[in-house]
């Protein structure tokens, strides 16, 4: 399996949710003394005071993961290798979990464009001719045409 099909498959994985260990890896990431699980979903990780002695630091990057900056600012391409947008911003819900992407759509100098959100799930990170790119299967008058993502705050 190559690394971009095996990228795809984490992401894809963590954002349906699942815990995918890493391949011959024990976790970086130690949870602090006297705490077994992490909160049920959907509730906020808040605490009343100072992080633990000994709370959880993570030292590298796991082989499970990727970084935000691996996506934000990256072009989004559409059917036909056609430039469509480019990510603006990720979607995360109270468990951490990565829900949604905002593309930047029309626009020429980051004015006159719109956001639209879509699906995490939508976006296929794919390597091609040795290029890394990430694809959507709608064309750019389709996500003109899609409501304009709204923020809340």
């Amino acid at each position: 399996m190559n690394a971009w099909a095996l990228t795809r498959m984490v992401v894809f994985l963590a954002a349906a949710g699942a815990t995918v260990p890493a391949l011959g890896q024990q976790s970086p990431v130690q949870p602090p003394s006297g705490q077994d699980s992490a909160p049920p979903p959907g509730t906020l990780r808040e605490s009343s005071g100072p992080p633990a002695q000994g709370a959880p630091y993570i030292v590298e990057q796991p082989g499970n993961t990727l970084l935000a900056t691996e996506y934000i600012g990256r072009a989004v391409q559409g059917p036909g290798g056609t430039q469509v947008g480019n990510v603006s911003d990720l979607l995360v819900d109270t468990t951490g979990r990565v829900t949604g992407i905002i593309i930047e759509v029309g626009g020429l100098l980051g004015f006159g464009g719109k956001k639209v959100a879509i699906a995490f799930e939508a976006l296929y990170p794919m390597m091609e001719d040795g290029k890394e790119m990430l694809i959507v299967d709608m064309t750019k008058d389709q996500l003109a045409a899609a409501p304009a993502f709204k923020r809340s705050r």
